[in-house]
């Protein structure tokens, strides 16, 4: 019998040695990334088979290799509060099964299947984890990078040149970090030396805040991406700070804006001297002067009691300021003490208590309940208090209250906390305020590129059913918006009416009384997010009208708008559908002949495979495949066969 080489069925391997490295070796050549989903070890299986002969030094008895994407969809349990979380599992059909030969001496591979239900380009490969990983020759040279003291993108920038191949920032974290730079922990910064660094950047902006003394206070710095940013994404801006850069002292405003995918995207940086009003409101002002596109602006989040509601009022007043939910709970509970207030323990509990309830209230009923209970309390100084300060300005602070307008569910500063966590991690080491700065600006361009790239490997759709109102809205809308959309589509099988009139309804909602009609709902989702509720839609579903409507959707969620200013026009999503459509169309055909060869008889089996497998080399290599049918005799049914032969 001859040998099968390669990684196909049939092949063996003498040790696992040899096996792992054929199957890398597999993988590269076929861009693709398996995990191991099931193995059993040689004693297990002994348990279950004592008397069968194994080869103690193979370690496993079964292995099974699945593609990246392979597993079950997840569906989550949850009730929709963190919609931006992402998954590979794609049910992918892809599996190769490896077990012992007869014998128990060698791994024999048993059975293949190479169909994906995604695309696998190229381009791609390099990019996935494994295919990420440094070999021993760059993480020598390593040591040459961390003597330059360079942060972990400039050691990916470095090394990725000398790869050849895109580095993630866990590849490159410099080992440096583990000595925990000490050197440079300075009580505050010459922003002095700032400047230069800054004003290189090309299209770059760059205003300097002085006092009466000519004293520089504080940087405004935005480059032509923010200003391109927050010129298409202007609605929401989310206005926080972070006051330590790995022991430099060095107050940091972050002003994001959200893009049409959902993901957070730098708008502006101010760095200050120190933290003070006065400083804030010049910076604030210059934003609105750089940037005309702050008069679209609907809503600041704000979440500090220098950069506050107050001020933002001051500056924009055509903006709704949004008081960040964390900082609301923290300031009731700093505020509401025993000391302060003059209350006993009890009283303190209890007035925590409705304060925390206000904050989550949904509507204007709730709130009126719990403030009828606040003055119910016998607390005149809380009471005080909460008309001096918080009170008149409930419609800043309560969450109920703050989605009546374009919000898109944004409650918190969470969005600024991880960005410039992420920051900070990677300009950890730094010798001078020159090269954070650069360092700073290096990790900006890395976020970005990232965020650019999770863009560009857009997955195929899953379990659509082509010209469904699902297929209709993902063409239409970016990933993140569609979604929101596909679950109010979901929750909108189960709405039911109150009343229904011919052009209202009265959804039952147990929250609140709503008014819907086919176009607009007074619930948070539809007003916060200017997407389709399932309110809407269900009203639309009885009424007999098409549940795909693009005008139900805002402009900024649909991927011309997304796509239009961040990438070549229409080239993206034109090749998005075109793929689609390509792979929608070969897979159906190859499933049909995986079905059609399964069903042949045995003896033919491998003759069939014989032919797939040269189709697949062929094409593989470029080639072009004529089919020639070839009568068989002797049989009682006329069969056909297709050799594949290499057209010259």
């Amino acid at each position: 019998m001859t040998q099968v080489t390669g990684f196909r069925v049939g092949a063996e391997f003498s040790s696992y040695s040899e096996l792992h490295r054929e199957f890398r070796r597999y993988q590269r050549d076929n861009s693709v990334q398996m995990w191991t989903k099931h193995s059993r070890t040689i004693e297990a299986q002994r348990r279950r088979a004592p008397k069968r002969p194994m080869n103690i030094a193979l370690k496993f008895a079964e292995i099974d290799y699945v593609c990246n994407h392979g597993g079950k969809l997840f569906k989550t349990k949850g009730f929709g509060k963190r919609p931006i979380q992402r998954t590979n599992k794609m049910k992918c059909p892809c599996i190769i099964k490896v077990r012992l030969s007869a014998d128990g001496d060698k791994f024999v591979v048993k059975e293949m299947n190479e169909s994906h239900n995604h695309t696998v380009p190229q381009e791609e490969e390099e990019r996935l984890q494994h295919q990420r990983l440094c070999v021993k020759a760059l993480r020598v040279d390593t040591t040459s990078v961390v003597s330059l003291r360079s942060n972990g993108a400039g050691v990916k920038v470095q090394l990725g040149e000398v790869a050849g191949k895109m580095l993630a920032d866990e590849d490159a974290h410099s080992p440096a970090r583990k000595e925990k730079c000490g050197q440079f922990k300075v009580n505050k910064t010459d922003l002095e030396k700032m400047v230069p660094t800054l004003a290189a950047v090309k299209d770059g902006t760059v205003v300097m805040v002085v006092n009466k003394a000519n004293m520089l206070q504080a940087i405004y710095y935005q480059d032509g991406r923010m200003k391109q940013t927050f010129e298409r994404f202007p609605e929401v801006l989310l206005v926080g700070a972070t006051y330590s850069w790995a022991g430099l002292q060095l107050p940091t405003y972050l002003l994001l804006a959200i893009n049409g995918n959902g993901e957070s995207e730098l708008a502006s940086l101010w760095f200050l001297q120190s933290e003070e009003r006065e400083t804030v409101r010049q910076l604030l002002r210059i934003f609105r002067q750089k940037n005309p596109a702050a008069e679209g602006t609907r809503a600041v989040v704000v979440g500090s009691k220098v950069c506050n509601g107050e001020l933002v009022t001051d500056v924009l007043p055509h903006c709704k300021p949004l008081a960040c939910l964390a900082h609301t709970l923290s300031v009731f509970q700093d505020d509401v003490t025993t000391e302060k207030l003059h209350l006993t323990a009890g009283q303190q509990s209890q007035l925590l208590q409705i304060l925390h309830s206000m904050c989550y209230a949904t509507w204007t009923e709730d709130y009126d309940l719990l403030y009828r209970q606040l003055l119910d309390s016998n607390a005149e100084s809380a009471v005080d208090y909460f008309h001096k300060t918080w009170h008149g300005s409930r419609r800043q602070w309560v969450e109920g209250f703050k989605h009546e307008n374009e919000s898109y569910l944004t409650s918190s500063l969470q969005r600024v906390q991880a960005l410039s966590q992420r920051l900070a991690a990677t300009v950890e080491d730094f010798s001078n305020v020159t090269s954070f700065t650069r360092d700073l600006l290096k990790a900006v361009d890395t976020v970005r590129a990232e965020c650019d790239q999770r863009v560009l490997q857009r997955a195929p759709p899953a379990g659509l059913e082509d010209n469904s109102v699902e297929s209709f809205y993902r063409e239409l809308l970016t990933d993140f918006a569609f979604r929101r959309v596909q679950r109010e589509l979901e929750e909108a099988e189960w709405v039911s009416f109150l009343s229904v009139e011919a052009d209202r309804a009265w959804p039952v909602c147990r929250r609140r009384a709503l008014v819907t009609d086919q176009a607009s709902c007074q619930c948070a989702f539809r007003t916060s997010m200017r997407l389709p509720c399932r309110h809407v839609l269900a009203l639309r579903r009885r009424l007999g009208s098409d549940l795909f409507e693009p005008s139900l959707c805002a402009g900024r969620w649909t991927q011309e708008h997304f796509l239009g200013g961040q990438f070549p026009p229409a080239s993206l999503r034109e090749r998005d559908k075109v793929q689609q459509e390509r792979y929608r169309q070969a897979f159906k055909v190859a499933r049909k002949l995986s079905s059609l060869a399964t069903r042949c008889p045995a003896e033919d089996f491998g003759r069939c495979l014989e032919v797939m497998t040269a189709v697949t080399d062929i094409w593989a290599r470029g080639g072009q495949v004529q089919v020639t049918e070839i009568n068989v005799t002797g049989a009682t049914e006329q069969e056909s066969s297709s050799p594949a032969t290499e057209a010259s």
